[in-house]
């Protein structure tokens, strides 16, 4: 038994059929592929395998891939994103061997379909646009642009249970409700009453292959805030603790406890009336890699190195202290992280 590859020759026409029947006067070229043993067929011999590619039908579908390789993997070079494909040497080789693997399809597919079938081309075209998929899918999340890797808004009705985007902590005489579009946290001395927002799971680029690749090595720049007014009964209140941070409210205004250099906690003490005066205020902390700062109305109060993430939103009162009580009223908070498209100095 014996199995043959055929492409027409010169002069005739290539209509996209296997099998075409010469006319006189036309050479049919051929590649015979003859039987090397009762049981196995033979590779094709180099000079088959030339005699194949040198023909103009074959060079002509090589062409055509040629040029949609090149077209399709130099617009995936300039479209390369940091945040979308990670690092550019790693991506643009990945992009080239891309290419190349088309390519070798391309010819694979020839060897076993022939030059008068446009599949060797098909083939080529959709190992290509695989890779341009998950690319361009990549760029077009909102995260690429700047859009928040998590988000978490909230605000607070009467109809809404507070429970439904928070964890409510309230012991020894604690309470925690909701009064109208205000959250209210009272905790008198030994008693707490806080809340701690249900953030969004992060997103996971090894769970999910069309997200960007910046999720896996970029850094996160966090930004906390919320609308809150405070009245302190005792001689301190918490305004929020999240991890090593720690922000009270004191008779002289606002203090601070967090970790210094050395990661030794450290008090800072801020003369400020807005813990004084029994208004809303906007309080908004920014951390990213270098530094974390916070921001009262707008205004940089106080700034330090920072000294890890701090990965939560939380409000009000968390100490079991006697010298320690007070009412937090809050209008609304938000937490929102993005990927850092520089790195922090």
């Amino acid at each position: 038994m014996s199995t043959t590859v055929s492409a027409p020759g010169p002069g005739s026409k290539d209509d996209g059929d296997a099998n075409l029947a010469p006319t006189s006067g036309e050479p049919l070229v051929t590649v015979a592929v003859a039987v090397a043993s009762e049981d196995e067929d033979r590779l094709p011999t180099f000079r088959e395998i030339v005699d194949l590619i040198i023909h103009p039908v074959v060079l002509r579908s090589f062409a055509i891939v040629l040029v949609a390789t090149v077209i399709l993997v130099g617009l995936r070079v300039v479209t390369w994103n940091e945040i979308a494909d990670g690092a550019r040497s790693r991506y643009v080789k990945t992009a080239i061997f891309g290419g190349a693997s088309a390519m070798m399809v391309w010819f694979l597919v020839l060897l076993q379909v022939g030059a008068q079938k446009r599949w060797p081309v098909y083939c080529a075209v959709a190992v290509m646009l695989a890779g341009d998929a998950v690319h361009y899918v990549r760029l077009a999340n909102p995260i690429v642009r700047g859009g928040p890797v998590v988000a978490f808004n909230a605000s607070f009705a009467s109809t809404t249970p507070l429970d439904s985007q928070w964890e409510v902590e309230t012991a020894n005489g604690g309470t925690a409700k909701v009064d109208g579009s205000t959250a209210v946290l009272t905790a008198g001395p030994t008693g707490t009453s806080y809340i701690l927002a249900r953030l969004p799971k992060e997103p996971d680029v090894r769970e999910s292959w069309w997200l960007p690749l910046g999720l896996a090595t970029l850094e996160r720049e966090e930004t906390l805030s919320w609308r809150a007014q405070i009245d302190r009964t005792g001689g301190y209140f918490v305004v929020t603790e999240i991890k090593q941070l720690l922000i009270q409210a004191v008779p002289y205004g606002i203090h601070i406890t967090y970790p210094d250099e050395m990661k030794q906690a450290k008090g800072y003490e801020i003369q400020s009336q807005v813990t004084l005066d029994g208004k809303m205020h906007d309080w908004e902390i920014i951390r990213n890699t270098r530094e974390i700062r916070l921001r009262v109305d707008g205004n940089e109060i106080w700034k330090s190195r920072s000294q890890g993430p701090l990965g939560q939103l939380k409000v009000g009162e968390s100490k079991r202290d006697a010298a320690h009580g007070g009412t937090v009223k809050v209008e609304r908070a938000s937490y929102r992280t993005v990927l850092m498209r520089e790195p922090a100095v």
